[in-house]
């Protein structure tokens, strides 16, 4: 099966299982044992299915997340992922327990795992629906808007085009090469990749995935027909980068002899500061003279370094202040350089970011 289409089917899957629940739950009232027995079994297998093509889907699309440009709904997404997800990971062995309690007859202990399995259960599966609801029908990505032939901007990022094609096969990838500028701190940040089938038969998408974990890549149909053209979303986590990264997504299809085509995103985040010499290094047996590191910032706002401090007893870190807020030095003093060292200096700073607050920089004795 396409994996585009798992999670409608994993909604419809949830939503078989949200009517099978209630029902077992008004026939178990009514004493109709039997019924309810069979009712719940097929609740069971309805679940059962979703977890695998859940786990299915993901490992083949990798994390899918929510667009920020819609940032309420966005804390109501989360709001009601975060317990779906917790209760998900609970509810399996209670499950577990509650039917095998089932099968041994021992329906004193099953009843008493069901007051608290039954509606935890319950709301896995009406949130898995509302779940689907949110992520791929009421909240799609928005794309960009094209400002000039080679710049086009997304909600978090400018983005420049540099290869503006490429192919492979059927199928046309377009932008081939594109840098998304980002500012520093941003979580996320979005790209968007058209396919276009230039042949004259279906092609499917047998493969898309980022080629690191920090990425999630999603399309709406993976079978792109002749003529039609589908739009890739490649979502980045951007909060801890600083300067260039690229980014690699693979792309496999169904046609013959085809091999994997890559597109590349870089990612470019204005660094806040920059640390010269952020490894320090004395030669085994020098003279243990103090060395210096720069901690330089970049952007207009000040960064003011509180402390630093040697990750090894051997040596020592002092900071001296230049320029308030703007340039410091490091000054590192090694004991003795009779052995190899290989440490770290942590470095606190006033930095409103907290993924950039606290850089590290590094020495040795080699």
């Amino acid at each position: 099966m396409d994996p585009s289409n798992l999670p409608t089917l994993n909604a419809i899957l949830n939503a078989i299982s949200t009517v099978l629940l209630i029902t077992g739950f008004i026939l178990i009232k009514k004493q109709k044992k039997t019924a309810h027995r069979n009712v719940m079994t097929g609740a069971l297998v309805c679940s059962a299915l979703f977890l695998a093509s859940y786990l299915y889907y993901h490992y083949q699309v990798g994390q899918v997340n929510f667009p920020r440009e819609y940032p309420l709904a966005r804390k109501i997404y989360l709001a009601i992922l975060i317990p779906h997800i917790i209760l998900a990971i609970v509810n399996l062995p209670l499950i577990i327990t509650l039917v095998v309690a089932a099968i041994r007859g021992k329906f004193e202990l099953h009843r008493k795992f069901a007051r608290f399995t039954y509606p935890s259960w319950l709301f896995v599966s009406v949130t898995g629906v509302i779940i689907y609801l949110f992520l791929y029908q009421w909240f799609p990505p928005k794309a960009g808007a094209a400002s000039s032939k080679n710049e086009t901007a997304t909600a978090e990022s400018a983005v420049t085009i540099v290869q503006e094609k490429s192919t492979a096969g059927s199928l046309e990838f377009s932008p081939a090469k594109q840098i998304l500028r980002i500012d520093a701190g941003e979580e996320t940040s979005t790209a968007f990749i058209q396919v276009t089938n230039q042949g004259d038969k279906p092609v499917e998408i047998t493969k898309l995935k980022g080629r690191c974990a920090c990425l999630s890549v999603t399309i709406p149909n993976r079978v792109v027909q002749p003529g039609e053209t589908q739009t890739i979303t490649g979502i980045f986590e951007t909060e801890r980068i600083s300067g260039e990264a690229d980014k690699l997504i693979a792309i496999g299809t169904s046609e013959s002899g085809a091999v994997d085509h890559f597109v590349t995103v870089t990612l470019d985040v204005p660094p806040l500061y920059v640390i010269e010499e952020d490894m320090t290094t004395w030669e085994r047996g020098e003279e243990p003279k103090t060395k210096k590191a720069i901690f330089r910032v970049k952007r207009d706002k000040p960064i003011r370094v509180l402390s630093a401090t040697s990750g090894r007893s051997e040596v020592t870190c002092e900071v001296k202040t230049i320029e308030e807020g703007r340039l410091y030095e490091l000054h590192l003093t090694p004991k003795t350089t009779n052995k190899q060292i290989l440490g770290m200096i942590r470095i606190e700073t006033d930095c409103e970011i907290e993924a950039h607050a606290r850089p590290l920089a590094y020495f040795s004795v080699k």
